[in-house]
């Protein structure tokens, strides 16, 4: 296995999402479709892709076999080290209340809600991922 390739969160406004992940975030945006099947995608690393798709773009016919999401705990993104209180003021002068910093046995992270409600973790990740 090489690792992960996409990830695709149900979204209700493209545009919005967009907003989060591509303005704010500043993941560039790689891929865009329009209407009838509205959907986006942005870099989150090196081979990686995180899909923006509002409920009516899945469906019969749709590559993944008509599958639909479920639940997930949250959605984490490593940042640069010494980077947290940058990200968490950005966060909050953006308007998004910030949970955080945390810190564990793996790191320091801080906690956001995007336009939908996902939890998106941006974390100083220290434990080893090789």
């Amino acid at each position: 296995m090489l690792g992960l390739l996409e990830l695709v969160l149900e979204v209700e406004d493209v545009d919005r999402s967009l907003g989060f992940y591509r303005g704010l975030l500043g993941m560039p945006e790689l891929v865009r479709w329009g209407e009838p099947r509205p959907a986006a995608w942005v870099r989150m690393g090196p081979g990686q892709a995180l899909g923006l798709w509002p409920a009516r773009t899945g469906g019969p016919g749709v590559a993944n076999g008509g599958a639909r999401g479920g639940a997930h705990v949250h959605l984490a993104f490593r940042i640069e080290e010494g980077s947290i209180e940058v990200w968490a003021e950005r966060l909050r002068r953006a308007g998004y209340a910030v949970e955080g910093p945390l810190a564990s046995e793996v790191g320091v992270a801080i906690f956001v809600a995007d336009p939908d409600g996902h939890v998106v973790e941006l974390e100083e990740w220290h434990a080893p991922t090789s």
